[in-house]
């Protein structure tokens, strides 16, 4: 079983984790909605990652596509013209965005968690959230990335957990220390 308490850590993880990378510039300003419905969100893809420990498994997934709003975005966060972004390019940027983004989650978790380890990523059909269920989770959400501008982008967390999970933190006091974390 996973606490109401826990499952608002989480989501609060989620959204610092999305705030603080490249899914969200600060030339275009996103509102992060939890609970979205992903058919508001039209996406081709999906960026999956894991972040596990011996208590809980996390599946992270960024929804996104190829479309010229996407392509505009990452290139402008990496720094090139939309033209220089080829097909692997743009995968190997989206690939990155979901390190950075679930690094961040697991940063969090880690305050709370000793033993934590994360996936690489890959990228999968969006069809495949079909089946989300199969994994047997104790908890889903969905956050929608909104706004009038960027490209359209959700994310998808879905927790398995392998004994009861109940934990909270204030994670406002989290500062960044520069370290590095080795794998």
């Amino acid at each position: 079983m996973i606490s109401n308490n826990a499952r608002k850590s989480i989501d609060k993880m989620v959204e610092r984790a999305i705030q603080a990378s490249p899914l969200v510039s600060a030339d275009a300003p996103r509102q992060i909605e939890a609970g979205v419905d992903l058919a508001r969100i039209a996406t081709e893809k999906m960026v999956a990652l894991t972040v596990s420990s011996y208590v809980f498994r996390v599946t992270f997934l960024i929804h996104f596509s190829g479309d010229e709003a996407t392509r505009a975005h990452f290139a402008a966060v990496n720094r090139v013209a939309v033209q220089e972004l080829d097909d692997q390019a743009f995968n190997d940027s989206i690939r990155e965005c979901g390190n950075i983004c679930c690094g961040n989650l697991n940063r969090d978790l880690v305050r709370v968690f000793p033993h934590v380890g994360m996936s690489t990523p890959n990228i999968i059909d969006r069809r495949c959230i079909d089946y989300l269920g199969k994994l047997g989770q104790g908890y889903v959400q969905h956050f929608g990335l909104l706004g009038n501008t960027g490209p359209a982008l959700a994310v998808t967390v879905c927790v398995n957990e392998f004994e009861d999970l109940d934990f909270s933190g204030d994670f406002e006091e989290a500062e960044a220390t520069g370290e590095l974390e080795m794998f």
